[in-house]
């Protein structure tokens, strides 16, 4: 029996590499053979995987938290030149976890440093992605960090905080498209989701209230016009909700062509040919819900197991889905721990929990196989 081992990492937990070395190990010896692919969506923990595919070395930058502190964040220059920006290491919603949500003070500010540390160092193609963000500014944060002034009905600049932002009125990119001219900016969404629905489906592990998201919405409208959307494009194209808008943001700025994360990086670790030798496919994440299935690695690799008839397990830290609520062919796994603290994600008893895991899978995977 192949198996094929294709996890995400698990938010605010461990990486996608640490799972997938976690899985094999509880399959060792009772298979003939396992292929471990660590894998990404854009999300957090999509660096460590780029650097598997694609190689580099990392560069180590001061930049800013979405609340504004200072913290050291990498990005990966890879072997041909390309910089590849995960917008989590500077923003991600896992930097504020010990501290109380501030959705209307959240920016990107921090992301835009990254981008333009690596412009400054010779970057002529940069890649973004844009998922984890704790911050819904619509990518102002990083577009004011790369030079693009905010400015109010009176001209005056107006801060990158969704709080402020719903004073903006216009918007000078000039700067910021000439620091760019002979820069490529491309962005990987996490999520297939749209910008206008961004807030209500990621709003609450933001700490969005109802009070906060009326402000949110003012403030994406402001700063979408203030960028030339004038009928509502921005709001309601596919892909351009992740990162809290970073995506759309960047978009609009600097015509940044948006790829979906997980079909980018499947199509690097040569996903689909994997699949296709393996007799069970086995994939992870740190919860299963119905965001599952809105263009992350879980869905995209259920998917396409599913597709060329391979039984698939799903292993998670939480499962909140019942089963019928799965696609059909999909099988889960729950581990039954508590979501780690921060700096205790990858002990030896999660590790063992997760061997189990994957020695229960074969059990599913070999039901499946059978019906």
């Amino acid at each position: 029996m192949r198996v094929l081992v294709a996890p995400n990492a698990f938010r605010g937990g461990p990486g996608a590499r640490w799972v997938a070395d976690a899985l094999a190990s509880g399959l060792a010896g009772a298979v003939d053979e396992v292929v471990a692919v660590p894998l990404s969506d854009g999300g957090d923990g999509a660096l460590e995987v780029l650097e598997d595919l694609v190689g580099g070395h990392r560069v180590a930058v001061e930049a800013e938290d979405p609340l504004g502190a200072p913290v050291s964040a990498e990005y990966l220059v890879a072997d041909d030149g390309t910089a590849f920006v995960e917008t989590a290491r500077a923003s991600g919603l896992t930097l504020v976890a010990d501290r109380p949500r501030r959705p209307l003070a959240a920016t990107t500010r921090g992301t835009g440093q990254l981008i333009a540390h690596a412009v400054a160092h010779g970057a002529t193609r940069v890649v973004v992605t844009a998922g984890g963000t704790a911050s819904v500014d619509l990518g102002a944060g990083a577009l004011a960090a790369l030079g693009v002034r905010f400015l109010d009905e009176a001209g005056q600049p107006v801060a990158a905080g969704p709080g402020d932002l719903v004073r903006v009125r216009s918007a000078d990119t000039g700067p910021a498209v000439d620091l760019l001219r002979d820069v490529r900016i491309e962005v990987l969404s996490d999520v297939f989701t749209p910008l206008g629905r961004n807030v209500d489906r990621f709003g609450a592990q933001k700490g969005v209230t109802a009070s906060d998201a009326v402000v949110i919405r003012a403030a994406l409208d402001a700063v979408a016009t203030a960028l030339g959307d004038r009928d509502g494009t921005l709001a309601d194209t596919r892909l351009l909700g992740a990162g809290g808008g970073l995506v759309a943001g960047l978009h609009a700025v600097f015509d940044a062509p948006v790829r979906h994360g997980g079909e980018f990086f499947a199509s690097l670790a040569g996903l689909a040919d994997r699949i296709d030798r393996a007799d069970l496919v086995l994939t992870a994440e740190g919860r299963v819900d119905h965001g599952s299935w809105d263009g992350k690695v879980t869905g995209l690799v259920a998917g396409m197991a599913v597709a060329r008839g391979k039984p698939v397990v799903v292993v998670a830290g939480e499962v909140s889905l019942p089963d019928h609520d799965l696609p059909a062919g999909v099988r889960c796994v729950e581990l039954g721990l508590r979501p780690p603290l921060p700096g205790q994600a990858e002990t030896a008893e999660r590790r063992h929990a997760l061997a189990r895991a994957a020695r229960s899978a074969l059990d599913l995977g070999a039901v499946s196989n059978a019906s």
